[in-house]
């Protein structure tokens, strides 16, 4: 018997959805981020778009939420970078990913962002500026702006990097 989703009201359909989700480990409606939330982490929603509306930032989003959630989470957040293998492969792809998008410049204006807003130590941006002298030339493009999404995306970087100190 096959379930023909025209027989019932779409509240239930949103209510079975709801629970599916939850079953499934995944966003329930109580979870939707407060726009103070991201305020409290140095970001704003920008141009007004709902950060549920845009996938993209709702992904990077539920990539943050469990490092939300807890008191001890305090600035900076990245104090000093791991020594592993594997935080030194999670950096190189994030200041490529910079490089890429804002070139040396824009990535160099970027991490004294980041640093300004406590969201990484002197130290931090000093090590990750040495970092950014051993990348090729051919990763940078010209300098651009970077937006919200990327500056979020710069977050669940330090987010990752901080879970692995």
């Amino acid at each position: 018997m096959t379930i023909n989703p025209r027989d019932y009201d779409l509240d239930e359909l949103r209510e079975l959805a709801r629970k599916r989700g939850d079953q499934d480990g995944g966003i329930g409606d109580e979870e939707v981020p407060d726009p103070s939330t991201l305020a409290d982490i140095g970001l704003d929603e920008g141009d007004g778009e709902s950060v549920t509306g845009d996938s993209f930032r709702s992904g990077l989003y539920r990539e943050l939420l469990p490092f939300l959630g807890g008191d001890e989470l305090e600035k900076p957040y990245l104090e000093s970078l791991p020594e592993t293998y594997a935080a030194e492969f999670v950096v190189f792809e994030w200041l490529e990913f910079l490089l890429l998008h804002a070139g040396y410049q824009g990535t160099d204006s970027a991490l004294s962002y980041y640093e300004s807003v406590d969201w990484i130590t002197d130290d931090v941006a000093s090590d990750l500026s040495d970092y950014l002298l051993g990348i090729e030339e051919s990763a940078a493009t010209e300098d651009g702006d970077l937006d919200v999404d990327d500056h979020m995306l710069s977050l669940v970087y330090i987010a990752k990097l901080t879970a692995m100190t």
